[in-house]
């Protein structure tokens, strides 16, 4: 296969998936201050804000540009064209942040 076809190729996101843009895994400072490194892994479940890119057709609460909270050990990394992102099931999207303006409670009667 050449680099033009592979140029060409589009990605869908199947099911239920969502793809998210892997968030800045640079060094972060601490409420009081501290410095933490990259490198430092943290032995506590602590989720992930990142940007949704693309949705899968049987995705309904999740939108791309939303910003979703996940845990890292639930996704999936994969490379497209050079560029990292995950892939969580919408079912481990713990919380979403949008600027959609629709009221939708979740609730049936």
């Amino acid at each position: 296969m050449s680099d033009d076809d592979e140029a060409r190729r589009s990605v869908q996101v199947m099911g239920d998936r969502v793809m998210i843009a892997v968030p800045d895994g640079g060094e972060r400072t601490s409420r009081g201050g501290i410095l933490i490194p990259a490198t430092a892994q943290s032995v506590d479940r602590k989720g992930l804000w990142g940007e949704v890119k693309t949705v899968g057709p049987h995705v309904r609460h999740v939108a791309p540009s939303d910003e979703v909270l996940y845990l890292p050990e639930d996704a999936i990394e994969v490379d497209v064209r050079g560029d990292t992102y995950l892939v969580v099931r919408e079912r481990d999207v713990h919380a979403v942040a949008s600027v959609r303006t629709d009221s939708k409670t979740g609730l049936y009667l």
